[in-house]
């Protein structure tokens, strides 16, 4: 007998059409959604199982997901039931109801996963950041009037605007900080209204950094939750950049990790793709530590190594859940950093030793060193000596 699951029902079908048994599923649209959100996600349903078991002689099913149940053949001959709904008491109407809530269910369960709230808090940051410093270029020109040795000095904007909103004028700023006191200040007077008025702006500007600071702190605690072994590899902060790049982290751990090397890199890569531009060999992962300190020929070596940690660990979060992952990840890469380190700097005492031509500048006296077995001062190219 042929076990045959409609949009309206789960029926038992003899090998003539006939039904021989049915369960009904519910008229109400939201009870319905809720099967039909079960059927989308892959489950056997409980009155197909009390089907299987009533069926005479083999259980032929025609989706997937129903080879779970017992005795199940796959036939790709069973017939379909789906032009019948009327004579259930089913009708149009109901299935548009249905499927209209289930679009519902599946925005709210999109927007209740926490790898979204992180998404929105990284974009938070960053305009927060952004706006941040827009206040306190505003700031160091308006306060410089008054004490411009301080807006001039070497500070952090966060220090700069914590300074003016706690202090005020240039007397205390002084007293606070004495690493800015200066003898005879440039700067004019600043009068209770402009000292009142200047303060107010400091202190927005200090608020959002620190709101930015407890952003940074709440993305430090979600990403452990969310994707805990690419935060050990990557760091929470870009951690969360990677994966609001991706647009999640179960769409970063089904990417390649060529792709996931140039995440952040999309202009340079369309470049390449309709210019003849050079490729990229990086995008966020050159924010790893690693990376960044590395000379500029091995980071396109250690992007790829690290994009592929990175793949390797995502899927680690989402499918197989295992914690350490994230750290053997990481030993590995500090690893593959160090041999390349220590490659580089083997090349360069066999050139030292051989005296040989480095590729470098030109050395004292204008002349390229020697290479042995080659001509002195180098060779000829069209145009001249080089």
């Amino acid at each position: 007998m042929f076990l045959i699951t409609e949009w309206f029902g789960s029926f038992l079908v003899r090998g003539d059409g006939s039904v021989a048994q049915e369960r009904l599923f519910p008229k109400e649209p939201a009870a319905l959604a809720q099967v039909l959100q079960m059927l989308q996600d892959g489950h056997v349903l409980e009155d197909e199982r009390a089907l299987a078991t009533r069926a005479e002689g083999d259980v032929l099913v025609r989706e997937d997901r129903q080879m779970r149940l017992p005795g199940a053949k796959r036939s790709d001959k069973a017939p379909s039931l789906a032009d019948r709904a009327a004579e259930f008491g089913f009708d149009r109407a109901l299935l548009h109801k249905a499927t209209m809530e289930l679009g519902r269910m599946g925005v709210r369960t999109a927007s209740s996963k926490r790898d979204m709230h992180v998404v929105q808090a990284v974009d938070a940051i960053d305009e927060l950041h952004e706006q941040a410093n827009i206040l306190v270029e505003r700031l160091r020109e308006w306060y410089g009037l008054h004490f411009p040795e301080l807006v001039d000095a070497p500070s952090s904007n966060e220090e700069v605007a914590a300074l003016i909103a706690g202090q005020g004028d240039r007397d205390a700023v002084m007293a606070a900080a004495p690493q800015w006191r200066v003898k005879d200040s440039m700067g004019g007077p600043l009068l209770a209204p402009e000292a009142t008025a200047v303060r107010t702006l400091a202190r927005t500007a200090s608020n959002l950094y620190s709101t930015r600071a407890e952003l940074e702190k709440y993305l430090d605690e979600a990403m452990v939750d969310v994707a805990p072994n690419v935060a050990t590899l990557l760091q929470p902060v870009l951690a969360a950049r990677m994966v609001k790049q991706a647009g999640g982290i179960r769409r970063l751990a089904t990417m390649p990790a060529g792709t996931i090397q140039t995440l952040g890199a999309e202009k340079a890569l369309f470049r390449h793709i309709k210019e003849g531009k050079r490729p990229p060999k990086h995008g966020f992962l050159m924010q790893h530590p690693l990376v960044h300190r590395a000379p500029r020929h091995q980071r396109g070596a250690l992007a790829r190594s690290l994009a592929a940690k990175v793949a390797l660990a995502a899927r680690a979060d989402v499918f197989t859940k295992s914690k350490d992952t994230g750290t053997r990840l990481a030993e590995e890469f500090a690893k593959r950093a160090e041999e390349l380190r220590e490659k580089q700097m083997r090349v360069k005492r066999q050139r030292a030793k051989a005296g040989g031509f480095t590729g470098r500048a030109p050395g004292p006296g204008g002349k390229r060193p020697f290479k042995p077995g080659g001509k002195p001062g180098g060779g000829f190219r069209k145009g001249g000596r080089f």
